[in-house]
């Protein structure tokens, strides 16, 4: 689906392995002899579509506001951005409509097949190839259908070469998210062009993929949610062409193939549902800022039932408390299991963000892959804990984000029987989790031992939510191991704040936090530890913007002598006409 290419468009810039003589033979005769053999099939299935109705329809929508300068002609420089070779713009044009749309899209069309028809190692990278196809085909009813015969021709031809030079491809691509994306376009095209086929042998590659890439609750094996909200839309897309397939091959097993992405895509659609916050949006952090939001909505709206969400997913690593109009999801960091990689490294154990109706309460840093051109700094300082709503110990992130972060790990002193592999990036692993429901509302529990290797310490957060959701009540508690290990210093607790909630410290243990329009205020209390209310920056939609953090520091130089230190602290809704709290 071509709503996936924001969140995928890194990928077609990574290196993939293909021999110079390979891309000489693709750029010589070669590509001439197949474009005559392509020809040939395009005028015959130009011909079938003549006579026959598609039976696909795009189950998408786009972006009419990107569209509608398209549908003018005005903006040539579009051309020039590299996601312009994905073709999400033809859904973007047919979304703002009018014949006008539709005649500059098959203009544009026929001056990259011009232009960019002849294979290229960037613009035909089997993950662009992907992309493109699925938008070809999924907007052909739009674009195609009423095109002149002559037209048809080109374009079906063009679709024919790429789709084979995908397949020829499919080899090279190392990576599994890249391997599904290339198997739903394929599986696509098999819909479109020749419904009768078998594949039998493509959809045990997929659901081979599938196994690779997903944990038993349905969550991403990465555990980031873009990656998460991309993979469901390859389900839906594999699971739409299954169907076209079906209507042909009635004899075959592709309904069970159906039923089972039915359940994967249930599965995978709850795990989404439970990253929703109060307004709808996803978390910030784990990458949810990179999943587009028009994407997120359409792709949850259509998985399962709309009022299934997970509340615990345990090898996903995610905690979800809902009550009244308040909602808190807590990151447990990754399991054993869930076969945490350097790439994927999660420095946010036990973070959390927590909404209020619609409005953002506690926020994550807001990592977004567009700060990398902009403040390539500030986007790794988002990945690191200091970014999140959690603890850290002596500024050190609790897991190893990078190899040559300074402020990443410290060198480790001898380990303990669960520090896991020296050689290995650290990575915070949960070591305790609970769930479940508690005396006048619900309880959370999470430990994880990113710090085990480094100070010999555990840190576990408790939260509870009240019922109604007018009380949220957490404990942060370091606790000493034994393992041998540097001595630490001071824990800081650090609360970001949404930018548009105004806070201010009234005592040394009370801060009111006051939200938009007219809705309630709140207050923080704590009690223990050192309280300060400073600034912060969060990045929303990949720009940076100014806010607010609330900071907890507690000193730890008697933690081997007192084994445990523990801080309490909590969140409560004032009612309205209380104007400061009491």
């Amino acid at each position: 689906m071509t709503m996936l290419n924001k969140t995928n468009s890194q990928s077609p810039h990574q290196e993939w392995s293909i021999s110079l003589f390979s891309q000489i033979i693709r750029r010589s005769q070669f590509f001439r002899w197949h474009y005559k053999k392509a020809a040939k099939s395009g005028k015959a299935l130009s011909q079938h579509i003549a006579s026959h109705t598609i039976p696909i329809t795009d189950p998408w929508k786009g972006d009419a506001n990107k569209g509608q300068p398209l549908a003018t002609g005005i903006t040539p420089l579009t051309m020039l951005d590299q996601d312009w070779h994905n073709f999400a713009w033809l859904r973007d044009m047919r979304e703002y409509g009018g014949q006008n749309a539709r005649t500059y899209a098959r203009r544009y069309l026929l001056d990259w097949i011009m232009q960019h028809g002849i294979w290229e190692k960037t613009t035909w990278h089997p993950t662009r190839l992907a992309q493109r196809i699925r938008s070809l085909i999924l907007t052909w009813s739009w674009y195609g259908q009423s095109a002149p015969e002559s037209q048809q021709l080109q374009i079906l031809t063009s679709l024919i070469i790429q789709s084979g030079f995908l397949q020829k491809d499919l080899s090279r691509l190392t990576d599994s998210d890249d391997r599904l994306n290339a198997y739903s376009a394929i599986l696509m095209d098999i819909a479109f062009r020749q419904p009768d086929s078998d594949v039998s042998s493509l959809t045990s590659k997929i659901f081979a993929t599938l196994d690779e890439l997903l944990m038993e609750d349905g969550c991403h094996i990465s555990r980031r949610i873009d990656k998460h909200i991309t993979c469901l839309g390859y389900l839906h897309d594999m699971r739409y062409a299954l169907a076209i397939i079906h209507k042909t091959q009635t004899e075959s097993d592709i309904a069970d193939h159906i039923a089972r992405l039915d359940q994967q895509i249930a599965m995978m659609g709850a795990i989404g549902r439970m990253w929703r916050l109060g307004d709808h949006a996803l978390l910030a952090m784990r990458h949810g800022m990179d999943a587009p939001p028009l994407l997120t909505e359409l792709v949850l709206d259509k998985s399962g039932p709309r009022g299934k969400i997970c509340q615990y997913a345990e090898q996903g690593g995610f905690m979800r408390m809902a009550s009244g109009r308040s909602v808190v999801v807590m990151n447990t960091a990754p399991t054993q299991n869930g076969k945490p990689q350097s790439p994927n490294a999660d420095a946010a154990a036990n973070a959390i963000e927590f909404s209020f109706q619609k409005q953002r309460i506690l926020i994550s840093g807001g990592y977004h892959e567009d700060l990398i051109a902009s403040h390539p700094h500030l986007a790794e300082l988002m990945k690191g804990t200091s970014a999140h709503s959690t603890l850290s110990i002596d500024m050190i992130n609790s897991s190893q984000i990078t190899e040559t972060a300074s402020s990443a790990m410290r060198p480790p002193a001898k380990t303990g029987k669960n520090s896991g592999n020296m050689n290995a990036p650290r990575q915070a692993i949960t070591t305790k989790v609970d769930y479940g429901p508690a005396s006048g509302g619900s309880l959370a529990v999470a430990e994880h031992n990113g710090y085990q290797s480094l100070f010999g310490a555990l840190h576990e957060r408790k939260l509870y939510l009240a019922t109604g959701g007018h009380i949220l009540k957490g404990q942060d508690i370091i606790r000493y191991t034994g393992d041998p290990g540097n001595i630490p210093s001071e824990a800081i607790i650090r609360f970001h704040l949404h930018p548009r909630i105004h806070a201010s410290q009234t005592n040394n243990r009370t801060i009111l936090l006051k939200l938009p329009a007219n809705m309630p205020s709140w207050k923080f209390i704590c009690s223990e530890g050192h309280i300060s209310l400073e600034d912060s920056i969060t990045a929303i939609n990949g720009h940076p913007q100014r806010c607010q953090q609330i900071v907890i520091s507690v000193a730890l130089s008697e933690l081997r002598e007192h084994m445990e230190l523990e801080t309490s602290w909590g969140f409560i809704k004032l009612a309205r006409k209380q104007t400061r709290p009491v």
